[in-house]
């Protein structure tokens, strides 16, 4: 098949990004014929992937983004692709990816003032992919995804997929980087005996770091909190740990190159987000043998057991983080524990889980052969 996958950005990072460099060479090692239509784009992640970029004239974010879709809508019509799949942002498709929620979730939460015109603008964008006709199946990362797209835009359950992300069991492995993660914590002063809780993400507040932080003050035993990750207001929540007492116990350590090292050495990975349509971290932590604690808002409760992970009711709920904590500090150096995760995180290798999609993208394929021959 000759196949296109779309997406504005073809990065190494970010979570979309991820799945596009994932998918592409999967499809790819398959002997697929895979373009990528992007705006930009780093090296791909198969020689024989080809890109097509796009780069329309247009200043500042929203018309950007408006212009590409524009773009990608013209170039599928003169072009003789067999299947178009769409990652965000373009309407133009026969498959679509939700992986972060949709547009439309994001501004109901927002106040007027709140919304930009880049908002607005892909909110536009959506109603738009989602529209009757617009495509033949939507896929999302979550069932908790799936309930927004059903509710906001009535897609047929016929039409639509849950196909969890994935995780590469490979990169995140606790026992083959055993060695640098001891390194790592003899830099930052770890004596091996305290528990370690892990933060990790970009967006702060969002994630759910004062929570944390919150609940993290309350442990009547010693432990530390490594937090990791970029956000513009990071001074404020070193303000809070000073005034929670926890200065010293917590180390703020900012946007880092390998957050594998970080999962290898830590013994609780705490999300409790807000919001967050599924969570790449989570099974992150799992392949990495590393216990989580996370909340209802987070699409990846959907694959965690209670043998691996306490899920809160609420970010909010500060009595509930801080005992789950508790309880997970007291489970330090917990041999079979670590297995348990590993195990659980196997099961959404990244190979699993590409294959998946590949079955689905061959599904989508027949329906648009099948509804061409009845036209």
């Amino acid at each position: 098949m000759k196949i296109a996958l779309v997406h504005m950005r073809h990065a190494a990072s970010g979570g979309t990004e991820r799945f596009l460099n994932e998918l592409s060479r999967y499809l790819a090692e398959r002997g697929e014929d895979v373009t990528i239509i992007c705006r930009s784009h780093v090296s791909p992640a198969h020689p024989a992937i080809r890109f097509v970029r796009l780069r329309p004239f247009s200043i500042g974010k929203a018309l950007r983004m408006w212009r590409f879709a524009k773009a990608v809508e013209k170039h599928v019509k003169s072009a003789d692709y067999d299947l178009v799949y769409g990652l965000g942002k373009t309407w133009t498709h026969d498959l679509l990816r939700i992986g972060g929620g949709t547009v439309h979730h994001h501004l109901a939460s927002m106040s007027k003032r709140q919304r930009r015109l880049k908002d607005k603008v892909a909110a536009q964008i959506e109603a738009r992919a989602m529209a009757p006709g617009a495509y033949f199946h939507v896929v999302s990362n979550s069932w908790q995804s799936d309930r927004e797209i059903a509710e906001a835009y009535n897609v047929p359950a016929e039409q639509r997929s849950v196909i969890h992300n994935f995780v590469d069991t490979h990169r995140f492995d606790r026992k083959r980087l055993g060695d640098d993660a001891s390194v790592l914590a003899r830099e930052l002063g770890l004596d091996g005996q305290a528990p370690v809780f892990l933060f990790l993400g970009t967006g702060y507040r969002r994630k759910g770091l004062e929570p944390t932080l919150e609940a993290f003050s309350r442990l009547d035993q010693e432990a530390i909190l490594l937090v990791v990750g970029r956000d513009s207001r990071q001074v404020e929540y070193q303000e809070l740990a000073h005034r929670l007492g926890i200065a010293e116990k917590c180390h703020f350590l900012g946007e880092q190159p390998s957050p594998e090292l970080f999962f290898a050495l830590a013994d609780c990975y705490v999300l409790p987000a807000y919001y967050e349509p599924f969570g790449f971290t989570v099974l992150e932590a799992l392949a990495s043998g590393t216990p989580i604690i996370t909340t209802a808002s987070c699409g990846a409760k959907e694959v965690v057991t209670p043998e691996v992970a306490t899920v809160i009711d609420r970010a909010d709920n500060i009595e509930a983080l801080a005992c789950a904590m508790r309880a997970w500090a007291c489970r330090k150096n917990d041999a079979s524990l670590r297995v348990r995760c590993r195990e659980l995180a196997l099961t959404l290798d990244v190979e699993e889980i590409m294959g998946q999609n590949y079955r689905c993208i061959l599904d989508v394929y027949q329906q648009k052969k099948a509804a061409r021959c009845r036209t």
